[in-house]
């Protein structure tokens, strides 16, 4: 891994006209930001400054590309692409920059004396001088566990800048795994978490992104129903503990009260890759569907949540009263993936799915291509969704770290995503696209 001073500026990108064709946008121009081969970039979990001058992505340094040593790296949109790394810990997790733009949060797993300590560090974006914040190596309220490990890549910064949302794993009697999300008030430094369930997806959550004070503390958060263990050998296995043997989707007070269910899902109808729809108060999820044609269909559902008895939770999808729209129902195929919203709810950009065929001679993960789309609302029917092809980056989809997992600037701008294409094979590197026009709503 090379080694860089915090904040030194240095550049690796270059044009990559390969992506363009007789179907993108004339101006459209691509541009390959990370070329360094003996790391891998991911645009997983990455995501903008406030101004969409600076977006914040992760490296990964060792042996098969997203291994090792994890670097947390900013690229200037308006510098030619020039990079800064922002990290040197071997694992550092849930970053988040401030909504002043001044500042980048991360927390990272520390060993002191042979024990695992979870710290929160602060880097200043202007002077790139780095501070240790704080270290929460006792007993969370609302947990009364210590803290082992933080665990999820992305954190989530509430609306008014002050509270950081991430989660942690917690040290148990018999040794097994405990997830819990927790919430940093970065003013007191305070902590405190909630239960939720024995399983680490989203075990973090997503606080609403748009400007209504009502809903300012509301979170996005799943519930898979399914819980977690490693033994001592490192096998590791799952069981249901609900009769509900399928994901759901909720919006959770910063208490852990579940104050509305996502109507989307059920027999038939699948969810994953869930999201605010930008600003609005509204879920945009990745829906698999099988029950609107004699072919599977991964859909763009859009709903807002509605609290409801817990009974009616088996099958959110028949919740009496929901709000509920396909947004992509006026097409045949969608195969909608990885979706990345402007705050306007209105414009976005988006992936084709591209798990089908993992392993076997024909997989379809390097057809899977970028589109744009424009959310229309009309007078006389529901929302619906038009689109506009951006570009095909011809990534593997061999793992889930060389999915596209784009992300719309917000000025609407410029579109980063990976691919693995004429790389290291299963080791991405980070793109950018920029001079496309939207659909027309």
């Amino acid at each position: 891994m090379p080694t860089r001073p915090i904040g030194e500026r240095f550049c690796e990108a270059k044009p990559f006209p390969e992506m363009l064709s007789v179907v993108t946008d004339p101006g459209l121009e691509v541009f390959q930001v990370t070329t360094d081969l003996g790391g891998a970039g991911n645009t997983r979990g990455a995501f903008f400054s406030p101004d969409g001058s600076r977006f914040f992505f992760s490296r990964h340094w060792g042996e098969g590309g997203l291994s090792g040593r994890v670097q947390y790296t900013l690229c200037e949109v308006n510098d030619g692409w020039a990079l800064r790394v922002l990290t040197d810990e071997e694992d550092p997790r849930s970053p988040v920059v401030s909504h002043d733009g001044r500042h980048f949060y991360y927390m990272a797993n520390e060993t002191v004396g042979g024990r695992v300590r979870v710290v929160l560090k602060r880097v200043d974006l202007q002077t790139f001088e780095r501070d240790l914040v704080a270290v929460y190596d006792a007993a969370v309220e609302g947990i009364g566990r210590k803290p082992r490990l933080v665990v999820p890549r992305i954190g989530s910064l509430r609306a008014d800048g002050r509270m950081l949302c991430t989660g942690f794993s917690f040290a148990t009697d018999d040794g097994s795994d405990h997830f819990a999300p927790v919430f940093i008030d970065l003013e007191t430094l305070a902590i405190r978490g909630f239960e939720w369930e024995p399983y680490s997806w989203r075990v973090q959550a997503s606080y609403f992104r748009g400007d209504d004070p009502a809903h300012r503390t509301h979170l996005l958060m799943g519930r898979a129903n399914r819980s977690q263990h490693w033994d001592k050998d490192g096998t590791y296995t799952e069981k249901w503990y609900s009769d509900v043997h399928r994901s759901q989707l909720h919006v959770v007070s910063e208490d852990g009260d579940i104050v509305g269910t996502v109507p989307v899902g059920g027999a038939g109808e699948g969810v994953d890759h869930p999201y605010w729809r930008g600003g609005l108060y509204e879920v945009a999820t990745h829906s698999g569907r099988f029950d609107t044609a004699p072919h599977w269909r991964g859909t763009i559902m859009s709903a807002e949540p509605i609290d409801c008895d817990p009974a009616l939770w088996a099958s959110p999808r028949h919740i009496p009263g929901a709000r509920r729209v396909e947004l992509t129902r006026k097409f045949v195929r969608p195969d909608v993936c990885h979706q990345s919203w402007h705050v306007d709810g209105i414009h976005g950009a988006f992936d084709t799915e591209g798990w089908a065929g993992r392993g076997t001679p024909c997989p379809i993960g390097p057809s899977a291509f970028l589109y744009l789309g424009t959310v229309v609302n009309s007078a006389t029917e529901d929302p619906y969704i038009v689109t506009k092809y951006l570009l095909h980056p011809r990534s593997s989809w061999n793992s889930a770290f060389t999915e596209n997992c784009q992300e719309l600037s917000p000025d609407l701008r410029t579109v980063f995503f990976s691919s693995d294409w004429t790389c290291t094979f299963g080791s991405p590197q980070v793109f950018v696209a920029r001079g496309f026009a939207f659909p027309k709503g």
